[in-house]
């Protein structure tokens, strides 16, 4: 028994030795195993890129100021009208009236005239048919203009608003998204468009006028369209932050409709900045703060970058030197300065 004993307690020992021979002869480490790419410095056109919609260059709801019943339409809806053409033609029994009336003060202001030559008639009396008559004028021109409606641009007639036989009245057009006023027919300019986008505020300083722009219509994927920028609202919305501005394209064949959706592109100038891998971006958990560790004598420093535009899969940034070596997989299990493996790929 004893014998056995003295056995197991030399086996034991021996075991226990054959193992911390073995740990010795390994290195043992916790450092974390990661692997890495580098920061380049290289140039890049940025893209800034927008949703919009298709209005028509010019727009308005023809009407008259008096109220009157709508006696002939000379086009229909889609026809095309030149500016000064006649449109619309209302009932004319004011305009008659007034023009009789005016013929009549006519007669009276010549016979005063002739007796103001003679010296038989004040200056007063004289004055007083005058005004009359000059009033009789004024009211036949307005009449005379109420009772027609002539095109005071060139474009295409798109709805009747009051058709023929009706009475105008100032009711105003329902139609959302397009003029409110009251008319009685619509006329759109349509060979020139306006795309109207919504910028957002940090983007105001990077746009400006004539500037170009390319556009796809969702109509159209397979065409591009190209464009300028007219102009930019010089207020932002209170409620959305953002400005509204007009880019004009030509639409002589008429295939774009207003009220179509379109996808906007406008190149900015080149520049030139760091890219990192997208994937190398660490995003600290929330909050809106970007991160990269980069990697010196194997210690993972943390550093905050700044994401300033996106090519592909990788991302230009501020806060980071090209040629710097960075993690790209295994950044979930780092924190700062902390010891790395670099894993060969």
């Amino acid at each position: 028994m004893k014998k056995y004993f003295i056995f197991l307690l030399t086996t034991i020992l021996l075991n226990v030795s054959c193992v911390k021979q073995e740990q010795s002869g390994k290195e043992v480490t916790n450092k974390i195993p990661v692997s890495v790419s580098k920061s380049i410095e290289k140039k890049y056109t940025p893209v800034l890129t927008f949703s919009g919609t298709a209005y028509a260059n010019r727009e308005a709801n023809l009407g008259t100021a008096i109220p009157g019943r709508v006696e002939k339409i000379y086009f229909d809806e889609g026809q095309k009208v030149n500016k000064g053409n006649k449109i619309v033609e209302l009932s004319s029994e004011l305009y008659v009236q007034a023009l009789i009336e005016r013929n009549t003060l006519k007669k009276d202001f010549d016979r005063v005239s002739r007796l103001k030559e003679k010296g038989s008639l004040s200056q007063q009396d004289y004055d007083h048919v005058k005004a009359k008559y000059d009033a009789s004028v004024a009211k036949t021109e307005m009449m005379k203009k109420n009772s027609e409606i002539r095109a005071p641009f060139s474009g295409v007639i798109v709805d009747h608003i009051v058709n023929e036989g009706e009475n105008f009245l100032f009711a105003p057009s329902l139609k959302p998204g397009y003029s409110m006023t009251s008319g009685i027919v619509k006329l759109m300019q349509l060979e020139i468009l306006n795309v109207e986008i919504d910028i957002n505020e940090k983007d105001i300083s990077k746009i400006h006028a004539g500037q170009d722009a390319k556009i796809v219509f969702d109509a159209y994927p397979d065409k591009i369209y190209h464009g300028k920028v007219q102009m930019i609202d010089p207020v932002l919305s209170t409620l959305s932050r953002t400005a509204k501005a007009k880019i004009q394209i030509k639409n002589k064949d008429l295939t774009i409709k207003p009220g179509m959706y379109a996808n906007v592109s406008i190149k900015l100038p080149e520049n030139q900045a760091v890219f990192v891998p997208n994937e190398s971006i660490y995003r600290q958990p929330g909050t809106g703060n970007d991160f990269v560790f980069v990697i010196k004598n194997n210690v993972a420093y943390k550093t905050k970058i700044e994401r300033l535009y996106t090519v592909e899969d990788v991302v230009a940034v501020k806060g980071l030197e090209a040629n710097k070596t960075i993690v790209v997989a295994g950044k979930g299990k780092l924190s700062d300065e902390m010891e790395v493996e670099i894993k060969e790929k």
